[in-house]
């Protein structure tokens, strides 16, 4: 189904256009970078890095929460540009992203301190003498940022910080959908971290390619699986690690003996948040049959209070923003006809509404796992019912698709709902919640399938952006036992150490006498 909206934000190959989703008026230009500048980008961001891990873990930590500081000062000025390119309410560009960084900063320096200490390897003193090691996480250099445009200065808190607070310099590349607000953020970062530790580079696919192969050190990337797959790819030709987050179809199963009225209202919370333009948002919800009428009509009635423009200029009063582009509009509609050919009822909503790219928030009825809504990433103001016999159909059900970021349970039988947690196929399972940990540093955002198996937060997502070193130390003074040449002498140590570890501790009270007539024999090779 066509929007009649021009979908596409390039005006040409160096320039990026675009219109407001608000109301559709002209947003001002942004020049693109051209391919053969994207290399001297990352070079420069190179040349910065070194000075920058030198600062150590507590100045870089001192700079960046002062660099967060000041976006969070300046979060009038972001939240409006926000609202100008992506269409958020005031209210939800400053709760959902503008007052964000400090807080998400803050909570990444107690998840990173005490990961980047160097730690004890633990060796046997007995067996190598004289020996120690230690290992610890360095900075891989410079780190690529592929960002979607779903949360255009969000987007970069999960990638970005971390980046920089363990050492990295960054070159951001902003969706061509939103790239005035990744420029602003990289912006301010630069106003308070040192030059060139903080790139931006502009442009449409191409440019996320040209990065790839620019010589960065490795690279994050958050869009669709098609997207992610051609990634994936050009970094195993480079030999760098890539983190990928591909995007979800998140279920939530409500059980009959849910607190209703709750559950209602966090679903149509967790699947209307951001006009649904959330990986993690609720998109499929598998309700049982002995409550799915009154649970339907309780989700509807709710939904249809969720006011949308129906004119133009009416948009202040809306309760939930429009879909941040035409692209995702004219694909929130396809999802809504292909559901309603094959069956679903629309309980509220279904129409696109007012000026720019607003939809109304929409429950579906009676859908069925073979409607787009349900297989497919829908990202828009939809949330797909389907009713089931029980509990075990709804997790058959809720597992039968190509993604597994979160999954939630509603119920008031935590000890079952635990229980049946763990047989959902998702990188996170709630219960009687939501996606909530998406801006918790300390908890793991990451999935499966589809989802793919990139991690966001938590310790876990230090591989992206360190590799480990190890520093072996030697104290010893006389060469090592087990060195050249061969002889009867090693044959004699190497089968005492087998009776070692087997525990015939008779055999391994000799081993001391053949490691010192070892060594004896290898230095009278030198004398």
């Amino acid at each position: 189904m066509s929007t009649g909206i021009t979908t596409g934000p390039m005006k040409s190959e160096t320039e990026i256009g675009g219109v407001s989703p608000v109301d559709l008026h002209e947003l001002p230009v942004v020049k693109t970078t051209p391919l053969a500048d994207i290399a001297g980008v990352v070079a420069r961001a190179r040349a910065a890095q070194p000075a920058w891990e030198a600062l150590g873990f507590e100045g870089r930590a001192a700079l960046m929460k002062k660099a967060c500081r000041l976006l969070l000062e300046r979060r009038e000025q972001l939240g409006a540009l926000i609202r100008d390119e992506a269409g958020k309410q005031p209210a939800h560009a400053q709760l959902h992203e503008a007052i964000g960084p400090l807080d998400y900063v803050s909570g990444w320096i107690k998840v990173a301190r005490p990961q980047l200490r160097p730690k004890r390897l633990p060796i046997n003193p007995i067996a190598m003498p004289g020996k120690s090691a230690s290992t610890e996480l360095i900075p891989r250099g410079v780190i690529g940022i592929i960002a979607p445009w779903n949360y255009p200065l969000g987007v970069y808190f999960k990638p970005s910080l971390p980046a920089l607070l363990t050492g990295n310099a960054v070159v951001l590349k902003p969706s061509e959908y939103c790239p005035r607000t990744g420029a602003l953020f990289a912006q301010l970062l630069s106003e308070v971290l040192p030059k060139d530790v903080v790139q931006v580079v502009q442009g449409a696919r191409d440019v996320g390619a040209a990065l790839i192969t620019s010589g960065i050190d490795a690279l994050s990337f958050t869009g669709s699986p098609v997207g992610g797959r051609a990634v994936l790819k050009a970094c195993a030709e480079q030999m760098i690690p890539c983190s990928v987050e591909l995007g979800g179809k998140d279920p939530a199963i409500v059980l009959a003996d849910c607190e209703l009225e709750r559950t209602v209202l966090g679903i149509l919370n967790w699947g209307i948040h951001n006009s649904g333009q959330d990986c993690g948002s609720v998109e499929r919800v598998y309700v049982v049959d002995e409550i799915a009428d009154r649970f339907v009509e309780a989700l509807g009635r709710a939904a249809s209070r969720l006011k949308v423009p129906s004119k133009p200029g009416d948009v202040e009063g809306a309760s939930i923003g429009p879909l941040s582009n035409p692209m995702q509009l004219g694909i929130v509609e396809a999802h809504i006809a292909d559901a309603v050919a094959k069956g679903a009822k629309v309980v509220t909503g279904g129409k696109k509404t007012g000026i720019g790219c607003w939809h109304e928030a929409t429950i579906l009825d009676r859908c069925t796992q073979d409607m787009r809504v349900v297989a497919e990433e829908t990202f828009g103001p939809v949330i797909a019912v389907v009713r089931v016999k029980d509990v075990e159909q709804a997790i058959t059900l809720a597992n039968d698709s190509r993604y597994g970021l979160n999954a939630s349970i509603w119920t008031t039988d935590l000890e079952r709902a635990e229980q049946l947690a763990r047989r959902l196929q998702a990188g996170t399972i709630f219960i009687n919640n939501h996606a909530l940990t998406g801006a918790m540093p300390f908890a793991p955002w990451t999935g499966v399938k589809d989802t793919g198996y990139g991690v966001a937060n938590s310790e876990h997502a230090l591989h992206t952006f360190t590799r480990p070193r190890t520093i072996f130390v030697d104290r010893g003074h006389a060469p090592d036992p087990w060195w050249l040449p061969a002889d009867p002498l090693l044959k004699d140590m190497a089968e005492r150490l087998a009776k070692a570890q087997l525990g015939q501790l008779v055999a391994a009270l000799g081993l001391p006498g053949v490691m010192r007539a070892r060594k004896k024999k290898l230095l009278d090779l030198v004398r």
